[in-house]
């Protein structure tokens, strides 16, 4: 086996040195000079080690951060309201009646409709029928959704 060559060493070892060095806490500065990325590469390095806690956190604070993470666990999940919740009280009314009045206009706008016109003798759905059909269900919808439990 050949052995590596040590008189030019390869940015992978002098990055690994480093490292082992600001681990070992010898180094608190860049030592590349010449190479950017490797120099961009230490500085991370040094970052990461002084975002680590040099001490292990004490019990109080460990409860803190564990209540904490808890209370905001507990408001995402509430957060989730509906939007018939969201809104005020005079906005759910003004969303009822809009609702129960497009329903209304829907069952009789069809009944409107077929007196102006004169009956004809075919036989088949009348476009009245399918928009009274959908009136009915709309209104149908909308009375068990407005009767169901809050």
């Amino acid at each position: 086996m050949s052995e590596p060559n040590q008189t030019n060493p390869s940015p992978d070892d002098l990055l690994a040195d480093f490292t082992d060095h600001v681990l070992d806490g010898e180094i608190s500065v860049p030592a590349s000079r010449t190479d950017d990325e490797l120099r961009g590469l230490e500085e991370t390095v040094l970052r990461l080690k002084q975002s680590i806690p040099q001490a292990a956190l004490d019990e109080k604070t460990l409860k803190r951060m564990q209540a904490d993470f808890k209370v905001r666990a507990r408001k995402s999940d509430s957060s989730r309201s509906s939007l018939w919740q969201a809104l005020r009280p005079r906005q759910r009314f003004a969303l009822a009646f809009a609702g129960v009045t497009l329903a209304a206009l829907l069952i009789v706008f069809p009944l409107l409709t077929s007196a102006n016109e004169p009956v004809q003798g075919t036989a088949g759905f009348q476009p009245q029928t399918v928009l009274l059909g959908v009136g009915i269900a709309s209104l149908i919808v909308l009375l068990v959704w407005a009767s169901r439990r809050k």
